[in-house]
């Protein structure tokens, strides 16, 4: 029985691996993605933190004046943040995609030729 399975199983193979392939691939893109979206969001929540407890030391005039004067620097370092996303996650794209391709090269050698 199990030979009959074997021998009907094996047309299938190259697909299978294929696949198994492809699903690795993908898995592996989404962890990526992921520790990339966590690791932004935790800086953007610790600056939020800080923000925070420096706005509730705010008592009188001058440290009003204060916080307001270092929310420009907050400021700038927020958009120099969103910039630095924004080109990991255009580096990411781009890395995803090379190997994308080449992970379909490979499939589609493995399935016509069927090592």
């Amino acid at each position: 029985m199990n030979e009959q399975s074997a021998a009907v199983a094996a047309p299938f193979k190259p697909w299978l691996t294929s696949l198994t392939r492809f699903n690795r691939f993908t898995v592996g893109r989404i962890e990526q993605w992921v520790a990339l979206q966590m690791d932004s969001l935790r800086a953007y929540v610790d600056l939020g933190v800080a923000q925070t407890r420096v706005a509730f030391k705010v008592t009188d005039p001058h440290s009003l004046h204060e916080f307001a004067d270092s929310q420009f620097a907050v400021l700038s370092f927020v958009g120099h943040r969103l910039i630095d996303d924004s080109r990991a996650m255009n580096e990411w794209g781009i890395q995803g995609q090379n190997q994308a391709v080449g992970l379909s090269r490979a499939n589609l050698l493995t399935v016509l030729f069927k090592d």
